[in-house]
């Protein structure tokens, strides 16, 4: 406690009652035993707060007043404020309001598509690695089957086509996603991200549906129980090339 803390309780302080015995009045004196600047300023305002109360003490009360006071006097038993209705009211009110307010300013969970789509995007441009660098298939499907993730995934004859580099097994707010990397030929790579279809609330239809993220070419569909997603660099005739038929490899 330094001496302005010390000071403002200091202030409310007064003399001959129990004051003295709250813990921070008590603390905020040794503070002013401590400091001689703040010892005259509370010997000053004691012999203040002493004189005024003399002073009070001093003022006659009137005996007409002292009569009329005791004639009217009603005997009102004491009543909490929380026992009073008006406060049981307002006291119902604030606990509607804050469970309201649970509901009103709850942040919205990313469990949207787009919140999926924008995190592999993030991933395949900032955090991209591989788990496994190979070009066979069937090994980095078990590597992803190994570590939970949905391996059974099926690929586009565009996709059979395009050689394989690698990939990963991801999570998406605890999701396992497989990600599978492809050279498309061009010194750039093809992502494709699969999960669970019911991972998401609004999974993409099965229909392939073309989209764009931070410059980045996106495919999203799904079938049977799987998500997919392709991403790559912007390329003409991108649909044509990657996403016509399929087929279970």
């Amino acid at each position: 406690m330094n001496r302005d803390e010390a000071k403002q309780i200091l202030m409310l302080y007064r003399p001959g009652t129990a004051d003295a015995e709250d813990t921070l009045v008590g603390a905020a004196m040794d503070v002013a035993r401590r400091d001689p600047e703040l010892a005259r300023w509370f010997a000053q305002h004691q012999a203040f707060q002493a004189a005024m109360r003399a002073k009070f003490r001093q003022i006659p009360t009137p005996e007409h007043l002292k009569i009329a006071l005791l004639a009217g006097q009603k005997i009102i038993p004491p009543q909490v404020w929380w026992q009073k209705p008006v406060w049981l009211a307002a006291a119902a009110l604030v606990v509607l309001l804050l469970g309201m307010s649970t509901v009103w300013f709850r942040p919205s969970l990313p469990d949207r598509f787009s919140n999926y789509r924008e995190r592999m995007v993030s991933t395949a441009l900032r955090e991209y690695r591989m788990d496994l660098v190979t070009n066979d298939m069937r090994s980095l499907r078990a590597l992803i089957k190994a570590r939970g993730g949905p391996s059974d995934y099926e690929l586009t004859r565009g996709l059979e086509r395009l050689q394989l580099t690698g990939g990963a097994a991801l999570k998406w707010r605890s999701h396992p996603v497989a990600m599978v990397c492809f050279d498309r030929g061009d010194k750039a790579m093809l992502f494709l991200f699969v999960m669970q279809r019911g991972a998401v609330k609004d999974p993409p239809p099965p229909q392939p549906r073309l989209g764009k993220v931070s410059d980045v070419m996106t495919a999203s569909w799904s079938k049977d129980d799987k998500t997919y997603l392709l991403l790559g660099q912007q390329e003409a005739d991108f649909a044509k090339k990657y996403l016509q038929n399929t087929s279970t490899q």
